[in-house]
């Protein structure tokens, strides 16, 4: 079973009618070609977790890259997995705050986010994206 797990930034203001559109567009596709997933709206950036078999989740994954209403993406991790994360989730859709974060164990506010990544000189892929993160929304 392959996974991509991705993020992007919307390239302007997403309406709630246009979300519930995304998220029935997606169900319909996503059950046609059985794939599971999670999308998350934090502020103007999506981060979405796609698994399947190879062939319908790199198809999936292409018809999202062509959708004109967010660039900027970026795949964070890809791989094989024994079983789904989101088996019964043709796409579920999570719209999140800085409060929500909070609710997370091992959640730290990007404002303060600096003080672990300016001391790690780590090259590794996890680092490189959390860098990146980091530096889109702290200059914003």
């Amino acid at each position: 079973m392959r996974f991509i797990i991705y993020s992007s930034k919307a390239n302007r203001d997403i309406s709630q009618e246009e979300l519930h559109q995304i998220l029935e567009v997606s169900k319909k596709n996503n059950e046609a070609n059985n794939v599971t997933g999670m999308l998350v709206l934090y502020k103007d950036t999506f981060i979405q977790m796609l698994e399947g078999e190879e062939e319908a989740v790199y198809a999936t994954f292409d018809r999202i890259m062509s959708d004109e209403r967010h660039d900027s993406v970026l795949v964070l991790f890809e791989g094989t997995v024994d079983k789904r994360h989101f088996p019964s989730w043709k796409m579920a859709l999570e719209v999140v705050d800085e409060d929500y974060f909070r609710k997370i164990d091992a959640y730290e506010s990007l404002k303060e986010g600096d003080k672990f990544l300016q001391g790690v000189s780590d090259d590794h892929i996890s680092l490189k994206m959390l860098r990146f993160f980091y530096e889109q929304k702290t200059a914003e």
